[in-house]
């Protein structure tokens, strides 16, 4: 170990002394150059007389001329170098700004011609639109006026409600009812009509009669989604308290329902519970109410006990039963508030 960092160091002294020789040789063979040329310079200043206009001729002149042509030829190869890589730069320079600036141009012109390609479709679209709503409407108006009363939507609701109880088909039944939901949710004129010519007592009826099987169940379901309705219009609401037994009924059936026909009558116990009057007539009917706290409280158990024994399989049930008691206890809120 020790022999080798001798050897090491020896290398490197070695270097260091190869490299401080070659500097000491470049520096005496500049010094002996400079001395030369001096000399040659000041023999020839000392060989010239004063009055003497004739160059001298010798070897010192001519190594001195030669020196001095190609120290001059080196510079001016050198300043040539110089200003020619001077005037690449600039003209690289030059000319990528000239070509950034060219495709600026082109970018902005093609932004300007894409954006007016899609204005212009655009507006072909718009326009093809509008024409085709405008001959869409016209088309309407006049099968409209030249349409038999009969056939009109709100005349034959009318008349399918008239018959909504004579019915002995299910399905016919069905249909009717879906249909009458359809257009009461998307037409406040229907809903007036149908109020006018007495659907509330007719969908109250046809809820009393209908059975816990599955076809008459969803006959339940957009009889009291027509009802719901009818409730969204504030007018029509209050003709739908003031109807005997309105309130009775769809208490009645929010309490004995579990399926989604549940959630459509509190909706709609909700909107009657929003007013004075609807208030008022759950205030007049005090066995409603005492039905309302046993469900609540009945919802609570029920809760209670699926949180302390719930499984995997029972993650539905539990959700629909916070679901009920959320329902049941905003109902009793709205009550209490008025």
């Amino acid at each position: 170990m020790a022999r080798r960092k001798a050897n090491i160091y020896r290398s490197r002294i070695l270097a260091i002394q190869e490299a401080a020789a070659v500097e000491i040789q470049r520096l005496v063979r500049g010094h002996i150059t400079r001395n030369r040329l001096l000399g040659c310079a000041s023999s020839l200043r000392a060989a010239i007389p004063v009055d003497s206009t004739s160059s001298p001729v010798g070897c010192c002149s001519i190594q001195l001329k030669l020196f001095l042509f190609y120290v001059v030829k080196l510079q001016r190869w050198w300043k040539r170098f110089l200003s020619q890589k001077n005037m690449a730069n600039s003209a690289i320079t030059i000319q990528s700004c000239i070509r950034g600036w060219i495709a600026r141009r082109k970018a902005i012109l093609h932004r300007h011609q894409i954006v007016v390609i899609q204005s212009h479709w655009k507006g072909y679209l718009a326009r093809r639109e509008s024409k085709q709503l405008f001959d869409l409407r016209l088309r309407m108006k006049a099968s409209a006026r030249n349409v038999d009363d009969s056939k009109r939507l709100i005349n034959r609701l009318l008349a399918a409600l008239s018959e909504l109880l004579n019915m002995k088909s299910l399905s016919d039944v069905l249909h009717t009812c879906s249909t009458l939901d359809m257009a009461t949710e998307h037409s406040q004129k229907c809903c007036e009509e149908l109020v006018a010519a007495g659907a509330i007592n007719t969908l109250l009826g046809l809820i009393r009669s209908v059975s816990r099987s599955i076809p008459d169940q969803e006959v339940l379901k957009h009889a009291l989604s027509t009802l719901r309705n009818l409730a969204r219009h504030p007018h029509l609401l209050e003709v739908l308290i003031q109807t005997h037994n309105s309130v009775q009924i769809i208490v009645m059936e929010l309490l004995r329902n579990k399926e989604e026909g549940y959630f459509i009558a509190s909706e709609l116990m909700k909107k009657i519970c929003s007013t004075h009057s609807g208030v008022q007539a759950m205030i007049k009917s005090p066995a409603l109410l005492k039905r309302l706290h046993s469900l609540v409280d009945e919802l609570k158990r029920k809760a209670v006990y699926e949180k302390r024994n719930g499984k995997g399989g029972t993650a539905v049930m539990k959700d629909n039963i916070e679901r009920r008691l959320k329902e049941a206890a905003d109902i009793l809120k709205l009550i209490a508030r008025a």
